[in-house]
């Protein structure tokens, strides 16, 4: 009977557990909090867990970089979340911090798009080693904001970011 009492309490704690697990994402309530959930989500070492990424995200997202193929075309490449989390894990323990330096935003309803410049840098305080734009949707619950899809292009020295989009 003991054992049974105390099978029963751990099945019962297992809830509590995940809940404190999944409150420890960042609050996704304002478009400034899904910003700073975002950054924090992609950010630091490769191998992390995505948990709160996955949370940041609608299961059905969509990650699309444009970049130019070894054929010097111009093409999105669409990512799946799973897609992603994959390529960035397969550089091991390597660290990098996305920072959104400046992110207007037009908001209708609960639909939001934000036009986002973003830096890499090494560490969180580093010096920016590159920039480029997100193009990033995101919808409204009706108490958390959620990113539907991000389009991103990288900065190149044929394509600088538009000083209208600089800090």
């Amino acid at each position: 009977m003991k054992f049974l009492w105390l099978g029963a309490s751990a099945l019962l704690f297992v809830p509590f557990v995940h809940a404190q697990a999944t409150s420890a994402c960042p609050s996704t309530k304002t478009l400034d909090d899904l910003v700073k959930a975002l950054d924090d989500a992609v950010s630091g070492p490769a191998d992390k867990d995505r948990t709160c990424l996955r949370q940041v995200l609608l299961p059905d997202t969509r990650l699309i970089p444009v970049s130019k193929g070894k054929d010097g075309a111009i093409a999105p490449h669409i990512l799946t979340v799973d897609d992603w989390i994959t390529r960035v894990k397969a550089r091991g323990h390597s660290e990098f911090y996305e920072v959104q330096v400046k992110y207007p935003s037009e908001v209708y309803g609960h639909i939001a798009h934000l036009w986002s410049t973003y830096e890499i840098r090494p560490t969180p305080d580093g010096k920016p080693e590159a920039r480029g734009i997100n193009s990033i949707q995101a919808v409204f619950d009706g108490n958390e904001w959620k990113v539907m899809q991000i389009l991103w292009q990288a900065e190149t020295p044929d394509e600088p970011v538009p000083q209208k989009y600089l800090p």
